[in-house]
């Protein structure tokens, strides 16, 4: 490793487990819900998965307008920070897949808090930190909520927490 700043993703095992999440997330956006039983075979009606998968859209969206904001105010991340934000995209286009063909154009699906601008440290590192400990957070608001999920959204949410969790974990490689 060098003894420079290093504004990229540390080369090795983290860049190809970045890559196998990367296609993880390519594999989940051809994902939908439908109603029936919730994993925990509870009925879970599509009323219900519909809130859960709304839910988790929006924490998709308040994860991209952290990436946004930290991007905004470190342009240096940016470039690093790109391909995170780009699998928190599919992420949304994932949860929201469902919603877009039943939805009225204008109903807000999946939309974050409107002016809601998150706080970004003003250290690079702490705003990478930031960003993990929001990634974590969204990985095990969505793990909570796999009993109450019918199975096709359960295995949905079961695999952008994955993907949620080694983002966190991998965003420990970005240097700033």
């Amino acid at each position: 490793m060098s003894t420079g700043v290093s504004f990229g993703i540390s080369t090795g095992v983290p860049r190809r487990a970045l890559l196998a999440s990367c296609l993880l997330t390519g594999a989940l956006t051809g994902c939908t819900s439908s109603g029936g039983a919730g994993a925990g075979g509870r009925a879970a009606g599509p009323g219900a998965a519909t809130g859960l998968r709304r839910r988790a859209a929006r924490a998709s969206s308040a994860l991209l307008a952290r990436y946004d904001a930290t991007s905004a105010a470190h342009p240096a991340l940016a470039g690093p920070l790109a391909p995170f934000r780009d699998i928190v995209t599919a992420h949304l286009r994932a949860l929201t897949e469902a919603d877009a063909a039943s939805a009225a154009p204008d109903d807000g699906v999946g939309a974050g808090p409107e002016g809601d601008v998150p706080r970004v440290p003003g250290e690079p590192a702490g705003a990478v930190s930031a960003l993990a400990a929001a990634e974590r957070q969204a990985a095990e608001e969505r793990l909570r909520t796999l009993a109450d999920a019918p199975p096709e959204l359960a295995r949905l949410l079961a695999a952008l927490a994955a993907a949620g969790a080694a983002q966190a974990h991998l965003l420990g490689e970005v240097r700033a």
